[in-house]
C-alpha cells in the first residue's frame, strides 16, 4: 500500500485494548453532527458507482505486496449488507506465479466523495487478521495536480491491522524541506476482537484524533508532527482526501504472507460515514 517509511516517530505513548467476544454486526450509531455522505451497503452487487471505483492492477508492488487489485465480483461484492473484500490465492490476471499469485481489490471513493477537515470520517468494519495480511480503511490527499504523488498529498491510515497485531494509527506525509521524503507518525493498540468495530477519526486542522469504538485511542498534533519534521499542510484542510479500503498481501511492513496461511480472506464493511463534528 506504501513504501516503507524513511523518518518514523511514534506521537504518543500506545494503548492497550482488552479484546472482547466476537459479535455480529453492531446497530449503526447514529451522527453527532450533519451527515455530509455515507453508505449503508444495503443494495447487493457492485459498490454503488456514484461513491466508489476500484484501483486495479500492481499497487503497492513497490512497497513488495503480492497481490493483484481487481473489480471482479470474487474479490470486491456488496451483499448481506456489507461490502466485502476478499483477497485469494489464485492465479492473477497478469499471471504472476507464487509468491505473487494473489488477488484482492482496491476499493476508493477519488473524483467521487471526499472529506476534509474539520471533519469525522467513520466506518464500522470486521477486519481480517493474518500473518503477511495487511487489510486497511484509509485517505489519500487530492492535492490540485498532485493527486498521486506520494507522500506529498498526505495519508491518514483510520485503521490498519498489520498481519496479527492489533490496531495501527498513521499518518504519512512530506518532510518540510523534502516533499518526496515520507515522515510516519502514529501508534497503535492491543489486538481486538474479531468481530466488528466502529474505526474512526476526528480532523481537525491541527490535529487528529483516533478512536475505536468510541474511545479515543491515539492523538497526533500539527505541533508534533512538525517536531519529527513533517509538514502538516496536506492535514490541515488545504485539500480533500479521498477513502480507500483494502486488504494488501504482504509488504515489507508485514512480511511475506507464508504459504501455510489459508485463503480466501476477508474484510467485511458493514458501513462508513463522514459528517461534521
Amino acid at each position: 500500500m506504501k513504501t516503507t517509511s524513511i523518518f518514523c516517530a511514534m506521537l504518543m505513548a500506545s494503548a492497550v485494548v482488552v479484546a472482547v467476544p466476537a459479535h455480529a454486526a453492531p446497530a449503526r450509531t447514529q451522527a453527532s453532527g450533519t451527515v455530509l455522505w455515507e453508505d449503508q451497503f444495503n443494495i447487493n452487487g457492485a459498490p454503488d458507482s456514484t461513491k466508489w471505483g476500484f484501483q486495479t492492477g500492481r499497487w503497492g508492488a513497490a512497497a513488495g505486496e503480492q497481490q493483484y487489485y481487481t473489480s471482479a465480483a470474487s474479490n470486491v461484492a456488496v451483499s448481506g449488507g456489507s461490502l466485502n473484500i476478499t483477497a485469494r490465492r489464485e492465479n492473477p490476471p497478469d499471471a504472476k506465479p507464487a509468491p505473487n499469485n494473489f488477488t484482492s481489490a482496491r476499493v476508493v471513493s477519488m473524483y467521487k466523495q471526499t472529506a476534509k477537515a474539520p471533519v469525522r470520517i467513520e466506518a464500522s468494519i470486521k477486519m481480517p487478521s493474518a500473518q503477511g495480511l495487511l487489510p486497511a480503511f484509509w485517505t489519500l490527499g487530492m492535492e490540485p495536480g498532485n493527486e498521486y504523488s506520494w507522500p506529498r498529498q498526505g495519508e491518514i491510515d483510520i485503521v490498519e491491522i498489520p498481519g496479527l497485531n492489533g490496531p495501527s494509527f498513521n499518518v504519512h506525509g512530506p518532510a518540510q524541506n523534502n516533499p518526496n521524503q515520507d515522515i510516519k507518525g502514529g501508534s497503535g493498540i492491543g489486538p481486538v476482537s474479531s468481530g466488528y468495530h466502529t474505526y474512526r477519526i476526528d480532523w481537525l486542522p491541527d490535529k487528529i484524533t483516533w478512536y475505536v469504538d468510541g474511545i479515543a485511542r491515539f492523538t497526533g498534533t500539527k505541533a508534533q508532527y512538525e517536531g519529527i519534521g513533517g509538514n502538516w499542510n496536506p492535514f490541515s484542510g488545504a485539500w480533500p482526501h479521498y477513502l480507500l479500503f483494502n486488504v494488501a498481501v504482504g509488504n515489507d511492513w508485514v512480511g511475506k504472507t507464508p504459504t501455510s496461511q489459508p485463503y480466501p480472506q476477508t474484510m467485511n464493511v458493514d458501513w462508513v460515514r463522514v459528517s461534521t463534528i
